[in-house]
């Protein structure tokens, strides 16, 4: 392999097993001691004190060669048990002492966090004593020095593994205080066993009381079932060890001194330098021997392997990630707001350079707004609501007033009336129909009814209020319901035929375009049907050839005025043949028509023996004339209903108008008439 390719070899030199550095929260930072562990004792290496960013933290820890790093939890947090076992087996007790782990943690906290040791040293009457620490998952994760990251090198441990790392060596009690979280550690031999706990006790900063000193150790010695008589020993014990570090620090009774000398190899050792370095000393002396499954607490699984999510909240559960979230998120609820409305004012300007005539153009248009909706309520036209008012009236209907004002919602409508039965519908129907309708053009609002009694011929006034708050909506009306689309004519007598001469009928030549277009389409007439057509709508010109032996020269142009286009083509071409006359003076008389259409259409009137339908006004026109009404004898009318005799009545009277009746026929429908006239003035 070439030379070049090697991975180059790390300078670093190997970390020393035996040595273990301490790092304990103190205020501002840490302060971290190195130790190197032998058997039954520690030595120091050396101590500083770091700030909590200070990197050279993690450079002390490579200078002394250190294996591991123990962060010390000197808080209330870790939950501390004392198991009290029987002198047995070592392999019986660690079972049994994992067995009382596993009953107390009850799997609410994981395996990482859980921790348990058995002490070597035998108290009492051959009482071995187990410690089990809990470190409870919603506890707050410490801080660790700059530098220093949490792996299987670097690791927490509670206070009472220190404490009960040198209670295996001391006779008396021990007692660790942090006045700064105002917690207190204390570990206090006794005949059944040693008794580890953990307290809460004053306020955070403040000196401790030696009330909650006693009350602590009393309260351990009773729940272990310690003898009467032993408590009070206990407890002034206690009270000793703890008298001078009522303000912070390791305390211990003065017996103890020389023994816990012998845990660092010299007799040099005071109490003050204990006070200040007992803590470390007992978690160095923890790490390296029986109590090392204490200092392992993690406080996450370092065996697994976190997402980028997981990476990203791991980042962010940090206390100093956490700090730096929470000043950006003020910073950003402070001053976000500011930001985003400057840069909108700064878009609303580059948009709108000339803010004031945006407004002026805005107040216009508003203006004109406001205008078009008045005008739109109020300048409708009125034809318009009252052709609306005429779709909505159904047959039966017979309106006798209209008035239509302008109120400041739109066109105001009052109608009065009657209402009478059509058909089998009755009247009150009949009036709600017209309402209904009303409500469903959607121009209408406001529509209230009133009505009366109904007369003795069933006949019902009625009077209706609306407002036309939308009168220039154009309604989409039915086919039977537009009266433009059809004409009252049409619903009563049918479409009109195609044989009707409009001028003798007296209709206006504008209805020609109805059947015309239902007939024969423009241009496309055979030459047979539109002189057939002619010859029965323009009795007129025959007339006058017939009479004075020459046709007008505008019969022509009459007749396709009134029969369409096609046949104004099929008269010209019959004209020729009109004028074949020998009589001068008929073509003198032809002329003077020619010159008159009025008197044309007056000849036409009067001279048609066979043109037209057969009416009061054009008797035996060519069609066939329509059938009589069936007789009806005196007893079948009687049996009719009013209605029916009503109805009756007008299709005799139409029958009797017609001039084409014999004497026999004249006399029939006289007598029924009368009998229908008379059953129509019963009830």
């Amino acid at each position: 392999m070439s030379p070049l390719r090697r991975k180059p070899a790390s300078d670093a030199p190997p970390r020393d097993p035996r040595v273990v550095v301490i790092a304990r929260p103190v205020p501002g930072g840490f302060e971290l001691s190195a130790f190197r562990g032998t058997r039954g004792s520690v030595e120091p290496l050396g101590e500083s004190r770091f700030e909590t960013t200070d990197a050279r933290a993690a450079k002390f820890v490579a200078e002394h060669r250190a294996a591991r790093t123990v962060v010390a939890l000197t808080g209330a947090d870790v939950i501390v048990r004392a198991v009290q076992l029987p002198a047995a087996d070592e392999a019986r007790l660690e079972g049994a002492l994992q067995l009382n782990a596993s009953t107390f943690v009850l799997g609410r906290t994981a395996a990482w966090r859980v921790a348990s040791a058995l002490l070597p040293r035998e108290r009492g009457d051959g009482v071995r004593t187990g410690i089990v620490a809990e470190w409870p998952e919603d506890a707050a994760r410490p801080e660790m020095p700059e530098g220093i990251e949490e792996s299987p090198e670097a690791s927490f441990a509670p206070a009472i593994a220190g404490l009960a790392a040198l209670a295996a060596s001391a006779d008396g009690p021990l007692v660790w205080v942090d006045a700064r979280d105002g917690v207190v550690s204390i570990s206090v031999p006794t005949s059944r066993g040693l008794l580890a706990r953990t307290i809460r006790a004053g306020a955070p900063g403040e000196r401790i009381a030696p009330s909650e000193i006693s009350l602590a150790v009393g309260e351990a010695c009773v729940h272990a079932g310690v003898p009467g008589g032993e408590i009070p020993a206990a407890i002034a014990a206690a009270n000793e060890a703890a008298a001078a570090v009522l303000d912070g620090g390791f305390g211990f009774v003065a017996s103890d001194l020389a023994v816990l000398n012998r845990c660092v190899g010299t007799d040099a050792r005071d109490a003050s330098w204990w006070r200040a370095n007992g803590l470390d000393v007992g978690l160095a002396l923890a790490a390296t021997g029986a109590a090392l499954a204490l200092t392992r607490l993690q406080s996450n699984d370092l065996g697994a392997k976190p997402d980028r999510a997981g990476i990203l909240l791991n980042r962010l559960s940090e206390p100093r990630t956490a700090k730096r979230l929470l000043v950006a998120g003020l910073v950003a609820v402070l001053l976000g707001p500011l930001a985003i409305e400057g840069l909108r004012l700064l878009l609303l300007k580059w948009k709108l350079p000339d803010l004031d005539a945006y407004v002026k153009a805005e107040d216009l248009d508003r203006r004109k707004q406001s205008m078009y909706r008045v005008l739109s309520r109020q300048g409708a036209s009125m034809t318009k609501t009252l052709s609306d008012l005429a779709c909505c009236a159904p047959e039966g209907i017979e309106i006798e007033f209209i008035n239509v004002t302008q109120s400041a919602r739109g066109q105001a409508v009052t109608v009065r009336g009657k209402a009478r039965a059509a058909g089998s519908t009755p009247a009150t129907e009949v009036m709600l129909a017209m309402e209904t309708q009303l409500r469903e053009t959607g121009a209408f609002d406001a529509i209230q009814r009133s009505s009366e009694a109904p007369d003795a011929r069933g006949y019902q006034e009625f009077s209706l209020n609306a407002t036309a708050t939308r009168p220039t909506y154009l309604v989409a009306f039915n086919d039977d319901q537009d009266f433009g689309k059809k004409s009252m004519r049409e619903r009563r007598f049918g479409p009109m035929p195609e044989d009707v001469d409009l001028s003798a009928s007296g209709l206006d030549a504008r209805d020609a375009a109805k059947p015309a277009a239902k007939t024969t389409a423009p241009g496309t007439a055979k030459p047979a049907d539109s002189t057939t057509s002619t010859a029965d709508a323009g009795s007129a010109p025959d007339a006058a050839t017939a009479a004075t032996g020459s046709a007008p020269a505008n019969a022509p142009t009459t007749v396709a005025a009134s029969t369409g286009a096609p046949k104004a083509e099929t008269a010209s071409a019959a004209a020729p043949k009109a004028t074949t006359t020998e009589d001068p003076a008929a073509g003198d008389a032809g002329g003077k028509d020619a010159a008159d259409p009025k008197a044309a259409a007056r000849a036409a009137r009067a001279g048609s023996g066979r043109g037209g339908l057969a009416t009061r006004s054009n008797p035996g026109g060519s069609s066939e004339p329509e059938p009589l009404p069936p007789a009806l004898t005196e007893n079948e009318i009687n049996q009719m209903s009013k209605e029916e005799a009503r109805q009756t009545l007008g299709i005799v009277s139409k029958a009797r108008s017609r001039a084409d009746l014999d004497d026999e026929a004249k006399a029939r429908l006289k007598r029924e008439f009368d009998l229908l006239l008379e059953r129509c003035r019963k009830d």
